[in-house]
């Protein structure tokens, strides 16, 4: 795991579970840590800087998968960090992705 993806997996993945979860933006960091062990405990991961590179784009490729499927929530992929897929328009986000 590279410290590009941590901050990814710290800053983007898990906030966007808590946001998505309806936890108050003062409350996101301290929800963030028990959705980051609920995410060790389903993926039967130890420690978390212990993933390879791919081994953590494939778990995160499974969480934005079953988020967007699921439920219809988009957490927004690496490189996209600062856009804010939530509260944009189709047409928006296809132009992006088209990219």
């Amino acid at each position: 795991m590279t410290n590009r993806q941590h901050k990814y997996y710290r800053k983007a993945l898990l906030y966007s579970i808590a946001e998505f979860l309806g936890v108050p933006p003062k409350d996101r960091e301290k929800a963030a840590r028990k959705i980051h062990l609920a995410i060790k405990e389903t993926f039967e991961i130890d420690s978390f800087s212990s993933l390879g590179v791919s081994e953590f784009e494939k778990i995160a490729s499974i969480l934005r998968l079953i988020f967007n499927r699921e439920y219809g929530w988009i957490i927004p992929e690496a490189d996209e960090e600062g856009i804010d897929v939530q509260n944009m328009s189709m047409s928006d986000f296809l132009k992006i992705k088209m990219q």
